[in-house]
């Protein structure tokens, strides 16, 4: 059902709740996390999810760049199939994608990952208001949420879980920048007696430290597919001249909408 609905591109066409993009920023990284940090400004994620019982998972890993961009490095398990592959957003216009051998239109785009990114990143809010500095040991979660719904908005659509939905798990310190979680969150679908209950499990850690981000800027595009969010978009015709990273970025700052 729900696990279905993140795996697979052409499920998510027909699912728009799920359809929302990356929210996060890396404003204001120290060595340490500082009483002023957010959950939503971690430089480096490693986020797992899984769907109890339908046996499906994902594993994503999310860099955000000072320069703004962000890259996920993609590992989608089904029963029998695994895709992986990257997605890197250059400027909030153009996707750049490798890998996903077996269904390519997996790395156009970033609505799986910015889902599940900000669906954690809301829970972590609730489960702890202050943010990651309010977590200095292990933390047991256990709320029930009667009234709140969680919004999840983007560039492309809007969603999110109504209430009543809970929560439980644990958020633990792993070092000065970083913050483990293992949270199950469960929510209902539909309503009344048609209503169904959903489970998700979202584990993985969070570092919120000035990270250097992992592609270089003098790195080859060559073996990376281009799909631009806007085909009118007035760099698109020029792309083609361009033959690393720095070239895309510059070709984005001269050609602004």
């Amino acid at each position: 059902m729900i696990g279905r609905a993140f795996l697979s591109q052409k499920r998510l066409r027909g699912i728009a709740v799920f359809c929302i993009a990356a929210t996060f920023s890396v404003a204001g990284l120290r060595a340490e996390i500082s009483d002023t940090t957010r959950w939503a400004d971690p430089s480096h994620v490693k986020l797992g999810v899984e769907f109890p019982g339908d046996g499906y998972h994902a594993d994503w890993e999310l860099f955000r760049c000072d320069c703004g961009d962000l890259l996920v490095r993609s590992e989608l398990n089904v029963p029998g199939d695994v895709e992986a592959g990257e997605t890197l957003l250059v400027g909030g216009r153009v996707v750049l994608s490798r890998g996903f051998a077996g269904d390519p239109e997996l790395g156009a785009s970033l609505d799986a990952p910015a889902l599940m990114m900000q669906l954690a990143l809301r829970l972590l809010e609730r489960a702890e208001p202050g943010g990651p500095a309010g977590i200095t040991e292990d933390r047991e979660i256990d709320l029930v949420e009667e009234i709140s719904p969680i919004l999840l908005e983007s560039y492309s659509a809007t969603g999110g879980f109504q209430a009543p939905w809970s929560l439980q798990g644990r958020i633990s310190p792993t070092g000065e920048t970083r913050r483990r979680f293992d949270l199950n969150f469960e929510f209902r679908v539909g309503a009344g007696s048609a209503a169904q209950r959903g489970t998700i499990r979202l584990k993985g850690v969070a570092d919120f430290a000035a990270l250097d981000f992992p592609l270089a800027g003098a790195g080859s595009l060559d073996g990376w597919t281009l799909t631009w969010r806007d085909e009118q978009d007035p760099a698109a015709r020029a792309a083609n001249a361009t033959s690393t990273l720095d070239e895309l970025r510059a070709l984005l700052k001269e050609h602004s909408p």
